[in-house]
């Protein structure tokens, strides 16, 4: 526990939760990784480094817009100052949801297609544009130049802009709030239904690119195939036939590749993970990926 207290990210965290909170209950570490998450009571806690302020405040600013566009959404906690900056962290504070099993594919799809429905052509202008390559380019920002894999990532990004430039707007099913990794560890299942969490990727982009997700656990994890049909009969749409959609694919399968470059040095095993996701994309050797 001392080191912990010693820790910046945990102090900020104590301090936001007895602000809103002002409670004598003991406090879980639920998650800890680039970010801490803490949780007492009903409010949990999210901290990052303080470069990652842009990053806390669209998802803040995503939350805001799905909220009036009555998407079910993680609910924030704590006024309308939020991201708060406290021991030199970034802080956000969301609502705490018990949870009853784990999203489904048809729950993901559902929420897809309520993304779709209600932000199309209206809340979609209330949000930041998603912007993946940058997120990708940042995830792997700690690998120096001279690094295999990270050389790697920051090259295909270089070679996917233009392709991406030139579908971001022209989705044929609008342009919405793309949540940008939908799938179901960022989806709670609670009593009442799905909720959308981790909104760090989400802005304004083409609808079908929630679609990629569902592709690449049946192409890349191993799902089951009908598991993507389960997604695409519950979002009903199939963005498969248009062309700007192999794009699509390919920039989530990057996303989720520098993701395991940008935290290989966890454990063995996850860089292992990262080390089987380059091969794949980088020399077509493609064994099965895992989830961690």
């Amino acid at each position: 526990m001392e080191e912990e207290r010693g820790d910046p990210r945990w102090r900020a965290a104590l301090e936001v939760l007895d602000r809103l909170n002002s409670s004598s209950s003991p406090t879980t570490v639920v998650r800890e990784g680039l970010s801490l998450l803490v949780r007492q009571d009903d409010v949990l806690v999210r901290v990052r480094p303080r470069n990652e302020e842009p990053v806390a405040a669209r998802e803040v600013e995503v939350a805001r817009a799905l909220l009036a566009a009555e998407v079910p959404v993680a609910a924030l906690v704590g006024g309308v100052g939020q991201p708060w900056l406290v021991e030199g962290c970034v802080v956000t504070a969301w609502r705490w949801c018990e949870t009853v099993g784990t999203a489904s594919p048809a729950h993901l799809g559902h929420l897809a297609r309520t993304l779709r429905e209600s932000t199309v052509g209206t809340h979609a202008f209330d949000v930041p544009r998603f912007d993946p390559l940058t997120a990708i380019r940042n995830a792997v920002a700690g690998a120096p130049i001279g690094d295999e894999q990270g050389d790697f990532v920051r090259r295909r990004v270089q070679d996917l802009t233009a392709d991406w430039a030139r579908i971001a707007d022209r989705d044929p099913a609008g342009t919405a709030v793309v949540h940008g990794d939908l799938h179901a560890d960022n989806v709670l299942l609670t009593a009442d239904g799905p909720l959308l969490t981790d909104l760090e990727l989400a802005g304004s982009g083409p609808c079908s690119y929630d679609t990629a997700p569902a592709v690449v656990m049946v192409e890349r994890y191993g799902d089951a195939r009908s598991s993507l049909h389960e997604f695409i009969d519950a979002q009903d749409h199939d963005p498969r036939s248009w062309h700007g959609f192999t794009t699509c694919l390919a920039v989530y399968e990057l996303w989720v590749t520098a993701w395991a470059v940008g935290v290989r040095d966890r454990s063995p095993r996850l860089a292992e993970e990262a080390a089987i996701r380059v091969r794949c994309l980088r020399d077509g050797a493609c064994e099965p990926w895992h989830l961690h």
